[in-house]
């Protein structure tokens, strides 16, 4: 299981090629795959294959990619080209001997017109360099999932400690609910006597009435759905590769249903702080399940 915050990074240099890449790749909570990129012009005809490598290793989130080109300055690969520079000055010099023209003409002159000298940098065209990208990219990919597993054990620990509190809780409520049938069947026959009805305790009708009354309050369904629910929570928890989230999203809903049935159903003073006990930790797992992947 793994979370969906996470950050990775990445610096490679190839002394054959003479260039490399500084690449970073951070995540953030987000129900779909979406992925920002950043980089040079000069990649930017590899967007598509970076997009679909990246999307190949992460299922859901919003990532972020930026990569920078790195070229040493005495690799030879990146060269300045003054040839438009020189042109501008001796255009300059011209013009300032015909016209008798004061003042000394510096290089700060030149170079402050647009375009004067051109950096001419590396050539990142070709399959060489995609696969070199594409190997920095990934040693960043492997540091974020990295940090995204250990973030989703810690996840994990959480949640399934509220697990088994909630399993705790719907132990308690099973005997307890097993009660209430028994306890209305003599309230029903307590109010009865209040209005000095005469009701023998074997009478058909009102132990008829009782029945159909205590089935309204019978809760094992609901319980045997939650014991069924948290064995599968725990199950899809313990997935150690698989993404999950959307799973266990759905699960905590169908959690929360059973809840919801249990309180209406079986109403007792006993069992309605434990109900809202049970929501209360659910409530936190749902929020912890947002970040899971």
């Amino acid at each position: 299981m793994r979370s969906m915050t996470g950050f990775g990074s990445a610096e490679k240099y190839s002394e054959e090629l003479q260039y490399g890449f500084k690449v970073e790749l951070a995540s953030i909570n987000k129900k779909q795959f979406d992925l920002k990129i950043s980089m040079g012009r000069e990649l930017a005809r590899y967007e598509t294959e970076l997009r679909t490598f990246i999307a190949g290793r992460v299922a859901r989130g919003s990532l972020t990619l930026r990569i920078e080109t790195v070229v040493h300055a005495d690799s030879g690969v990146q060269k300045v080209d003054f040839t438009k520079a020189e042109a501008l000055l001796a255009a300059a010099r011209e013009f300032q001997k015909a016209h008798n023209l004061p003042g000394e003409i510096t290089i700060s002159d030149i170079l402050a017109i647009p375009d004067a000298a051109v950096v001419q940098s590396a050539d990142l065209s070709g399959e060489e360099c995609l696969n070199f990208l594409e190997s920095a990219v990934a040693e960043a990919v492997d540091e974020l999932i990295l940090m995204r597993s250990r973030e989703g054990e810690n996840l994990k620990r959480d949640i399934l400690g509220r697990i088994g509190v909630m399993e705790t809780l719907v132990d308690e409520i099973r005997p307890l609910a097993a009660q209430l049938p028994a306890i209305q069947k003599e309230r029903l026959f307590k109010r009865l006597k209040e209005f000095d009805l005469s009701i023998e305790d074997t009478d058909e009708r009102i132990l008829r009435e009782a029945v159909i009354y205590g089935d309204k309050l019978d809760v094992t369904e609901e319980i045997t759905r939650l014991r069924s629910h948290f064995t599968n929570f725990r199950k899809l928890a313990n997935e150690p590769e698989n993404p999950v989230g959307r799973s266990l999203d759905f699960m905590v809903q169908e959690i929360f249903r059973e809840c919801n049935t249990l309180g209406n159903k079986a109403g007792s003073t006993e069992i309605s702080p434990r109900v809202v006990m049970l929501k209360t930790e659910l409530e936190k797992i749902r929020e912890q399940v947002q970040n899971i992947e």
